[in-house]
This record gives C-alpha cells, sequence and structure tokens, in this order.
C-alpha cells in the first residue's frame, strides 16, 4: 500500500526536522519547505493528501497558503500547526480551510499522528461520500427527465404561449415608458417565476432603471462604459439572451447590478429598438431552483419581441405628449402674448397669460369668445388674414380693459390645432422698446451735450494759459506803478482801476476753468457778501427794466469756500430767477442772514448737522416750478428750456458745489406764483479784520535767481518784481539757452523759476535735466493753466514750488522764500 503524503512548510528547521521524523516513523512520506512559496511549489509538484503549516513565515505567510490550496483543492486536509495562540489567528485560519489547528510546541507528538490520521480519514470519507452522491444523482436526473420530460413540455410551452398573448394585448393599453417597464417586468417575472429583476433602459450617458421587482436592490443609474465582462455588457455587445445556470459557479462573467447577486441563476433580454441597437435590458434573477433553462431563454425571446413592439409605439405616444406639453409649457411662460382664433368663427381657442395679462383679463375668461367681444375696435368676422397672405406683421395699439393703449408689434400665421384651422396671433409689447428707444435720444442728447462741454473745457484751457500771461504783465505793471507814484499821484487812482480790472478778469479765467472742471478748487475762509454784491452790480446792468432786485444782506460771516465757485451758485440761482421772469417781469429778491441749525427743529430735507450757518435766499415771482418735476430739477441735464437756451446743467452743478461746501440747497416753488431757492453753508471762524485785509510787508532776499520764460515780457516784469525784492536776477528767454547758461555753472543760481508750458523743451523737462546735475536745487515752476501738470507731479518730479500765473508781488515773494527754505 502507498504511504500517504505530507507536506510541511515551517520557516523553523527544528519543527520541520521533529514533525517530519515522527511522521516518517509512522509511515508517512514527508515532504518539508521552508517557506509558504516553496511550499505551495512542492504541492503542485507532489500533490500531498494533507498539508502541515505554520502560520508566521517569510515571503508568503500561512493564512496566504490556507487561501491558495482551499481554492486549488478543497478536499486537501489542511493542518495549522502555530505558536500564536490567538484565538482571532485560529478563527481567521479556519475561515480559510483549516481543518484543524494545533497549538506549538507539541509536547507529545501523539497529538499530531492522531490528528493527521483523523484528517486523512475525514478526508477519504468526503470524497467516497461525493462520489456516491455526485452518482446517485446522476441516476435520479436520468431517471426524472426521461418521465417528466415528454409529459410535461408540450403542456408547459401551450401554456407559456398563451401568458404571452394576453401579455402583448395587456402591454399595448400603456401610455408611458414608465408603466410599461413596470408591467413588462411583472408579467417577464410571472413567466419565469423570478425571484427578483429590473429593466433598465439605454440613455446616452448609461442605462436608468425603469422598474425593479427586488425595490432597492438595483441601482438607479449604470454609467457608461459598463464593467468588463459584466452581463449587462455582453447583453448590449451581443445583443443575444443570455442564460447564466449559476453566477456563482460562472468565473467568466461578473454580476451586474445588486452585489447580493452572487449566486442562482440568471436571464437576460436585450430590448432592440427601430435603428437595429438596443433600446434597454431586461434582467432576471433566480435564487431558488429549479434555475432559469433553455426554454425560459426561448419563451422570453418571444415576448422580448413582442414587447419591443409596443414599447416603441409606448415612446412614440409618451415623445408626443411632451412635445405638446413643452410647446404648451413655452407658450404659457413666453412674454410675448398669444391668442389662437378658430379661423372659420373666430372663436379663441386658447389666450396665454402674457396675452391675457396684456388685455388685462384671466385667460379663462376670453377663450370660446370671439375676438370682436374681446377687442372692442374689431369687427365681427374681420381678420387681418383675410387679406389672403399666409403671414402678416404690422404695429398696432391694443386697448386694453381698463382704457389703456398698449403699442404692440402683431403678427398673425396660420397653423392647425387638433384638425382645427386656426389663426396663431402673436402680440409684442412695444411700450419697453420706445421707452429705451426714448433713453437712447437722451443719451445721446447728452452724450452731445458733454462733447460740448469737453470742447468747452479745450478751449478755456487754451484761452487761460494766454490770458493769464497777457494778465501778468497787466497786474504786474499795474502794481509796480502803484508802488512807485503813490497815493498822492494823479495817476494812482487808475493804475488801481487797472489792477481791479486785471483781479477781476483773473477771477474770470479761474471761473472759466472751474465751471469746465479744468481747475481743482481750494478753499479758504471767505465772506459772501462782497461776492454777493458784485453779482448783483453786474446783474443790474443786464436785467430789464421790468424786473427789479430787492436785497437783504444781514450777515457778514465767513464760510470755508472757494470765490469762484460761490460766485457761480450766486450767478446761477440768480439767472434761472431772470429766466422765469424774463416774459412777464417781476421781483427778484435776495437775502443773505445768519441762521442756527437746531437737530430737534430742522427739517429732514436739510440733513446738516447743528450749528451757525449763512443763509443765502434767491426767490423770484416768476412762473414757478411744476409740481411733477420739482423733484428732478437737480438732476444732471435736466431741464426745461428749450434745447438752444439751457445745458441742464445749472442747477446739477450748483447742488454739487453746495454739496462740496458741506452745506444744502433747497426750493419752494408754486406754479404762477414763483420758486425760492434756499442755501445754507455753515460759518466757520472769522480770520479776516473788520477794516479787510491790511497790507503787510513783503519777505525779501538777496540771492541769484535764474528767471525762465519763452514770453520776454515775462522775462522783464519778474525780472524788475524780483529785483525790488532785492534778488539778483539773471532773465532768460526760451527754455533751451536757460539750460546751456545753467551747464556752464550749476552752482551759480540759488533758485530756478521757470516757466512750465515752452517751446522746444517743457519746464518740467529743464527741471528734470538740471535736478540730474544738481540734485538740491531749488526750482519753482509757474503755468497760467496746464491739464497735465500739478503740484503732486512738482512733488515727484524734485520741483519744490508751483506757482498760478498771472504772478503778483505777494505771491512771488512768499513763493520764493518758501522755496529757498525749503530742504
Amino acid at each position: 500500500m502507498t504511504p500517504s503524503r505530507i507536506l510541511i512548510i515551517d520557516d523553523d528547521k527544528a519543527v520541520r526536522d521533529s514533525f517530519g521524523a515522527h511522521l516518517e516513523d509512522c509511515g508517512y512520506q514527508i515532504f518539508t519547505a521552508e517557506n509558504g512559496r516553496l511550499g505551495l511549489d512542492l504541492f503542485d509538484s507532489k500533490s500531498p493528501d494533507l498539508v502541515l503549516v505554520d502560520l508566521r513565515m517569510p515571503e508568503m505567510d500561512g493564512m496566504q497558503v490556507l487561501e491558495i490550496i482551499s481554492r486549488q483543492s478543497p478536499l486537501t486536509p489542511l493542518l495549522v500547526a502555530s505558536g500564536t495562540g490567538l484565538i482571532k489567528d485560529a478563527v481567521q485560519a479556519l475561515r480559510r480551510g483549516a481543518w484543524d489547528y494545533l497549538l506549538k510546541p507539541i509536547a507529545d507528538l501523539s497529538i499530531l499522528t492522531h490528528a493527521v490520521t483523523a484528517a486523512l480519514e475525514k478526508a477519504q470519507l468526503r470524497k467516497e461520500n461525493r462520489a456516491y452522491r455526485e452518482h446517485l444523482e446522476q441516476l435520479v436526473e436520468e431517471r426524472t427527465e426521461a418521465l417528466e420530460k415528454a409529459n410535461t413540455n408540450l403542456s408547459q410551452i401551450n401554456t407559456r404561449l398563451r401568458q404571452i398573448v394576453e401579455t402583448t394585448r395587456s402591454l399595448s393599453f400603456c401610455r408611458e415608458v414608465q408603466a410599461f417597464g413596470s408591467l413588462l417586468l411583472e408579467e417577464f417575472g410571472q413567466h419565469m417565476m423570478a425571484a427578483g429583476g429590473s429593466i433598465y433602459l439605454k440613455e446616452e450617458t448609461g442605462l436608468r432603471l425603469a422598474h425593479a421587482l427586488d425595490q432597492g436592490h438595483a441601482a438607479e443609474f449604470i454609467p457608461f462604459p459598463l464593467p468588463e465582462k459584466s452581463l449587462f455588457q455582453r447583453a448590449l455587445l451581443e445583443k443575444q439572451p443570455i442564460l447564466v445556470h449559476n453566477i456563482g459557479e460562472n468565473k467568466a462573467v461578473l454580476p451586474s447590478g445588486w452585489a447580493g447577486y452572487t449566486d442562482g441563476s440568471a436571464l437576460l433580454f436585450p430590448l432592440p429598438d427601430d435603428s437595429g441597437g438596443i433600446a434597454g435590458i431586461m434582467g432576471l434573477h433566480s435564487k431558488t431552483p429549479p434555475p432559469f433553462v433553455d426554454q425560459d431563454r426561448e419563451i422570453g425571446t418571444i415576448l422580448a419581441s413582442y414587447s419591443c413592439e409596443a414599447l416603441r409605439a409606448v415612446r412614440a405616444s409618451e415623445e408626443l405628449r411632451e412635445s405638446a406639453a413643452r410647446f404648451r409649457k413655452i407658450l404659457d411662460t413666453i412674454p410675448t402674448g398669444i391668442l389662437i382664433v378658430d379661423a372659420a368663427t373666430h372663436e379663441i381657442v386658447y389666450a396665454n397669460p402674457s396675452a391675457a395679462g396684456l388685455i388685462g383679463v384671466d385667460p379663462l375668461s376670453i377663450t370660446g369668445k370671439a375676438c370682436n367681444e374681446v377687442f372692442a375696435t374689431m369687427q365681427a368676422g374681420r381678420c387681418p388674414m383675410a387679406m389672403g397672405k399666409e403671414t402678416v406683421q404690422a404695429e398696432r395699439t391694443l386697448l386694453t380693459m381698463d382704457g389703456r393703449e398698449v403699442p404692440v408689434l402683431k403678427t398673425v400665421s396660420r397653423t392647425t390645432l387638433e384638425g382645427r384651422e386656426c389663426f396663431m396671433e402673436s402680440f409684442i409689447d412695444l411700450t419697453e422698446q420706445i421707452r429705451v428707444e426714448a433713453d437712447k435720444e437722451k443719451l445721446e442728447t447728452q452724450l452731445r451735450q458733454a462733447q460740448k462741454m469737453e470742447a468747452l473745457g479745450t478751449l478755456a484751457g487754451g484761452i487761460a494759459h494766454d490770458f493769464n500771461n497777457i494778465l501778468t504783465a497787466v497786474l504786474g505793471y499795474s502794481e509796480l506803478g502803484l508802488q512807485d507814484l503813490g497815493p498822492q499821484h494823479p495817476f494812482y487812482t487808475k493804475l488801481q482801476a487797472i489792477n481791479h480790472a486785471g483781479s477781476r478778469a483773473r477771477a474770470l479765467v479761474k471761473q472759466i476753468l472751474s465751471f469746465s472742471r479744468m481747475q481743482e478748487q481750494l478753499q479758504a475762509p471767505l465772506k459772501i457778501s462782497p461776492i454777493l454784491k458784485e453779482v448783483l452790480k453786474l446783474l443790474q446792468s443786464s436785467l430789464p427794466a421790468s424786473i427789479r432786485i430787492t436785497t437783504a444782506i444781514k450777515a457778514d460771516r465767513t464760510v470755508l469756500g472757494d470765490p469762484t465757485q460761490i460766485h457761480q451758485i450766486i450767478m446761477n440761482l440768480c439767472t434761472n430767477a431772470y429766466h422765469a421772469m424774463q416774459m412777464q417781469g417781476g421781483e427778484l429778491r435776495v437775502s443773505l442772514e445768519e441762521v442756527a441749525i437746531d437737530a430737534a427743529e430742522t427739517p429732514s430735507a436739510v440733513d446738516l448737522p447743528p450749528g451757525p450757518y449763512l443763509c443765502l435766499t434767491v426767490a423770484d415771482t416768476g412762473t414757478g416750478i411744476n409740481p411733477a418735476i420739482i423733484d428732478r430739477i437737480f438732476d444732471p441735464y435736466f431741464s426745461t428750456k428749450d434745447k438752444s437756451k439751457g445745458t441742464g446743467l445749472g442747477l446739477a452743478v450748483v447742488h454739487g458745489i453746495v454739496k462740496r461746501h458741506g452745506g444744502s440747497i433747497t426750493v419752494e416753488s408754486k406754479v404762477n406764483a414763483g420758486s425760492c431757492f434756499t442755501v445754507l453753508l455753515p460759518i466757520c471762524a472769522d480770520t479776516s479784520t473788520e477794516n479787510g485785509k491790511q497790507p503787510v510787508s513783503l519777505p525779501r532776499g538777496s540771492e541769484h535767481v535764474l528767471l525762465v520764460d519763452d514770453e520776454k515780457e515775462i522775462v522783464d516784469i519778474g525780472n524788475e518784481m524780483l529785483s525790488r525784492l532785492g534778488y539778483r536776477v539773471t532773465g532768460v528767454v526760451g527754455s533751451l539757452p536757460a539750460l546751456e547758461l545753467f551747464k556752464t555753472d550749476p552752482f551759480r543760481f540759488d533758485l530756478v523759476i521757470t516757466d512750465y508750458n515752452m517751446p522746444g523743451m517743457s519746464g518740467d523737462q529743464m527741471a528734470r535735466q538740471m535736478l540730474a546735475i544738481r540734485k538740491e536745487l531749488p526750482i519753482i515752476v509757474c503755468t497760467g493753466f496746464s491739464e497735465f501738470f500739478d503740484s503732486q507731479r512738482a512733488q515727484a518730479l524734485g520741483i519744490r514750488q508751483t506757482l498760478m500765473k498771472p504772478l503778483t508781488m505777494e505771491a512771488l515773494a512768499n513763493t520764493v522764500r518758501e522755496a529757498l527754505a525749503s530742504p
């Protein structure tokens, strides 16, 4: 008798030798391996009857060995001899196929002998029982199949075919794909006696669940690509029914869907579409015997074929209903009004909410009525389509139920609805379009006005530069003449008048630049009453005799402001008052007084903090302001005057100036009774003396000054002014000669005074080159006007001071000392 072969796998040589010697003494043939990998090789080559394996080994441990051998040879006994006594190791080993578990060290090797003998006997019994059972099953199956197949086969087929006829009849009544899928799956399940199943419909990106017999087990969506070797993938690719008798034993496929489908039988039917593709897949599953058989596949194929025809019809019907619903939803939600009118009776068949809303009625209230009953202006039996055209489009005025006239673009075309010839009429409300066009025209007007203002600004800048150069000579020489002659000279008063006129001209240039927003405004303490008197003096000579001026100047306090802008406020308000009385004449009342603002008593329209204020009031007895537009009079470009007489900027500019001065402006008006504008400006500390500005001695010096300008008159007047202040002056006409002179001896001059705008090289460019030679050189740049040069740019270049033309002795003296004193 051939001895049983035993494979011992253990990394401990002493164990291998001990167990091997003992079992050889017991009559067994022994093979040994020092690790799991060598042990598997011996197992494959020697086919032992029993394997004794340790758990803890290098390269491959005993658990892996158990798993591999138990999978390859389930009837081979596997014994574990391990030095670990952990219960979890023993449980894990038994789960992976171990027949017994021995704990090392084994003091009595007879225990090992007993375990080996018992395992081999058990294995032998299993082999004999399995062979016997298989033999009996084969005999039973052969006899059963022979007896039953002939008696039941035809009956089953006939019954199932009758059921198919009934099923296809019930499927034809379905109107929705969801209901169709549910009914189809239920019928298949009954025919095949399936325990579970699902039907999936194919979409662009995957399979969508339509119905499942066992809810909760089938995935709602299976995305493409489907898992390799899955049943669903095979059904899509092969386009043939698939029968799997035992999922657990068939290693060639992977189950699809629920992870619980790991055993039992499966039957899949692809559902073809019109194009030869696949519209969906039906899968059936059974865990209870008998499994699905070939007859189930054949019967199911017949049923699936009939079902596909029904599915196509249901899908077409459902798509038609969905298309109609989408069309109705579009009609119900679009802003265009839609009416469908019967061509024969002119009865309104359908009105969408937009059309009903435009008319001012409920959609259902006009459905069924004739057009002339809804539209008062339409005659009975008349329709634009009577002209014989396929489509008619025209702008019309729609009279609503509440009497409003709405401009619309009406389009009428022929259509068919449920077999009736109809007209489809659409109405597009043009109210917003007309408003947008009006706004566009308004914006274009404002743009043209802005372009005019920009051109005015450019013109003002050019005038300011040249005019300030001229005024430098006028003011400079008149100021020097006043110093030379003294008050007793007969020409002294005449020179004073010239100097005063020059000062007014300088203020006028400043006002022009302010109006065109081309000059930064600097606020300083000032009295309003002198400015007010000057404006009224100018107005008195220009107003017609039909308009009289009355004044009440009761305050002479100081505000923080810009004199040019204060002048602009008064002039604009008085000019508006004049225009309001231009035709019929009247009275212009101007007052100035001090008021106190109390937080508890101040109207909300004023919105000013408590304190003392100067109150300027300009009132007229003219036409007044319409209450409908009084809230808009301070808006930019809003004007009630003819386009040739106003820009719409006057009151907007006044409002902006007042706000920048921390004040408020309000208006009260009655039509044909006049208007009253009230301006409040905060009073600041009075820094002036009662007698006005007192003469002060001007600062003097003895430094050497290089004076540069492109106009000889400016160089001459500047030279004389500086000389009278004690300075040594070298005057040069032009920037290029001045730069060459400076380069010959950069430390000859203590200060450079230069004009900004000069041909060949501007003043800032010359200053940059001089500072590159002598970094600490004090430089003053003078300008009549430049939109590209200001004090910030001068500081960035290292220029000490800037001085605005026209030059005066006081400004020149103070600026020179400041430039020389600053580091």
